[in-house]
């Protein structure tokens, strides 16, 4: 699904798929056993009060060129027999794929803008989520310029509200974020004390986005994100929120 996002020149643009969308998937069948028995726990637990210990993602880490794109690609376009006998992508809610090579792919707006898009094509949320981002007010948060301005009070209105207004679906489902990583410098003035910091504060980039409101997801929502193990500050910082008994390292293979 390629989903349009419009720009504040008021050309369309869309969010890409993965580069590695329909290559063959090899060696990787430890990773989806784990990540099944994280959404199974998401499962137990997602209609439950108090859940706090029931981590809300998974952060796979690792190198450049160990599998972590082809992983996360795996989810949500299976080739391999493993991931299409799970069923792992009819449980796929919305994807975004950060190339370092397409500035536009690392911009909050147009993640938050496509992430709507999404929402909105959803077979989970039916026509609920689009009537519950009808009103006049919601539209304008929606406009482009807006939401380049503030990103986080668009991602707040048009997708955080909604999603915990709705009765949680049968099964829990996730969103999958390919290298978090990219967009977000140490150095840069965004870190875990911005992080912590005001809500007024717009984010300057996706993983400071999702820091912010990860504890707020819908607990029917799993986060399913890459980042490469070189960038200590991501991996630190998710790592810590999302829980280490769910994080993946993977290894190059040989």
């Amino acid at each position: 699904m390629v989903c349009p996002c419009s720009s504040p020149g008021g050309q369309m643009r869309s969010m890409l798929p993965s580069l590695l969308r329909g290559r063959r998937f090899n060696c990787r069948e430890w990773a989806l056993e784990k990540l099944q028995r994280c959404l199974e726990a998401r499962d137990a637990t997602k209609s439950v009060e108090g859940t706090a210990c029931v981590s809300p993602g998974v952060l796979v880490t690792g190198g450049p060129g160990t599998g972590k794109t082809a992983l996360l690609t795996e989810l949500v376009w299976p080739q391999s027999e493993a991931c299409r006998a799970a069923g792992l992508a009819s449980r796929c809610l919305a994807w975004h794929y950060c190339q370092r090579e397409d500035a536009g792919s690392i911009e909050v707006w147009r993640f938050v803008l496509g992430l709507v898009e999404q929402l909105k094509e959803s077979a989970f949320l039916g026509p609920n989520y689009v009537k519950a981002i009808s009103s006049a007010a919601i539209a304008a948060v929606l406009e482009p310029l807006h939401c380049q301005r503030e990103p986080d009070n668009t991602f707040k209105r048009a997708v955080l509200e909604p999603l915990l207004s709705f009765t949680p679906p049968a099964h829990s489902v996730f969103i999958v974020i390919d290298s978090l990583d990219s967009g977000y410098c140490e150095g840069n003035g965004v870190g875990e004390s911005s992080i912590s910091g005001s809500a007024t504060t717009q984010s300057s980039s996706i993983a400071e986005l999702l820091l912010k409101y990860l504890q707020l997801l819908p607990p029917w929502i799993f986060l399913v994100c890459s980042a490469r193990r070189q960038n200590k500050a991501i991996c630190k910082m998710f790592s810590d929120e999302m829980n280490r008994s769910c994080e993946m390292r993977v290894p190059h293979t040989h």
